[in-house]
């Protein structure tokens, strides 16, 4: 048999397959009979390509190969319902299921020998540049020496390693690859995490594994969001007076800093509140709920700050939360 003849084989059978799954997404049931009758050839046909293959390995009909996703439901259902399917179409599916395991057998096996010391890793991960860099990972203890995550590796770890490979390699894409290799595709996706604004310390560690890289594209941008009032500049300047002087804030807090939080234009940077985090909940409902309901504790994020550091939205809602069920919103 020709290469020719071997891939117009292999595309009759992913027609084929593809066509009974289909009639099985559509009506739960496959009808033999209103398919070509060269199906029945579809066995006959996978051992022929076996054979060709023994004899001429080629990674590109092994991807023709590999990309069918069709066999194991059809062969789940003939199996499930035998009883209920001429045995002559039990007959054909089985002898497909048995020489079909065969040639993915042995294409697996002939990726294996090609991929030699980087058989641990996926195409197209296996080549000496992508070992070298997750060598960093496997030094760092994030991955084994298989390339896999070790268990308390972290998804937000697996998802810079994936973006720093990526991107110093120029991958097509950035993370479908790395889903693969590390057997997450079905499961939950590392990709979709999240870079914190807090407990850093784990992303900027694993970050400096791969200095070369700018992480700028990979880290979100936080819109910066400010109060609205209706009160006027002369009324939020005696805020400002009595918050600095009973030392609710700073007492180097430039009064230009503190009327930044009502307009996006001229914010410059976080007011220093220098009380609790729960005097602050306190504060930013009473003084701006009435007209910043939507986003009030995320506008509190962005305009305050305690001992140099963001306060957290959770906090805030459970800081006010703790005053309001003690009774002490009067107080």
């Amino acid at each position: 048999m020709t290469r020719q003849e071997t891939v117009i084989k292999i595309t009759k059978i992913t027609r084929i397959v593809g066509e009974m799954k289909s009639q099985l997404d559509l009506d739960d049931e496959i009808e033999f009979e209103a398919l070509d009758s060269s199906w029945m050839n579809i066995g006959k046909w996978a051992k022929e390509i076996c054979l060709y293959m023994e004899q001429a390995p080629s990674p590109l009909l092994a991807n023709l190969i590999t990309n069918n996703e069709f066999t194991v439901p059809v062969v789940n259902y003939v199996q499930s319902h035998k009883q209920e399917i001429d045995s002559a179409y039990v007959k054909v599916i089985d002898c497909y299921a048995n020489n079909m395991q065969a040639l993915l057998s042995l294409c697996e096996r002939q990726e294996e020998e090609v991929k030699g010391e980087y058989k641990d890793l996926i195409e197209p991960l296996a080549n000496e540049q992508v070992a070298t860099l997750l060598q960093r990972a496997i030094r760092a203890g994030l991955l084994d020496e298989h390339y896999q995550p070790m268990p308390q590796t972290k998804p937000l770890q697996l998802k810079v390693i994936a973006y720093a490979v990526s991107t110093i390699c120029k991958l097509p894409s950035t993370y479908i690859l790395f889903e693969k290799q590390w057997k997450r595709e079905y499961g939950k996706r590392f990709s979709t995490w999240r870079v914190p604004r807090y407990n850093t310390g784990l992303y900027e560690t694993t970050k400096a594994l791969y200095p070369e890289v700018d992480f700028t594209e990979f880290e979100p941008t936080h819109q910066t969001e400010t109060f609205y009032t209706p009160q006027s500049e002369e009324d939020i300047a005696v805020l400002y007076q009595y918050l600095v002087k009973y030392r609710y804030i700073a007492p180097d807090t430039g009064l230009k800093t503190f009327v930044g939080i009502f307009n996006k234009k001229t914010f410059s940077k976080p007011v220093e509140w220098i009380k609790t985090q729960r005097q602050l909940s306190f504060f930013v409902y009473q003084a701006f709920y009435k007209f910043n309901k939507k986003d009030l504790w995320v506008k509190g994020e962005c305009c305050f700050s305690i001992n140099g550091h963001t306060p957290h939205k959770a906090c805030f809602v459970s800081g006010y939360s703790w005053i309001k069920r003690a009774g002490w919103l009067d107080r």
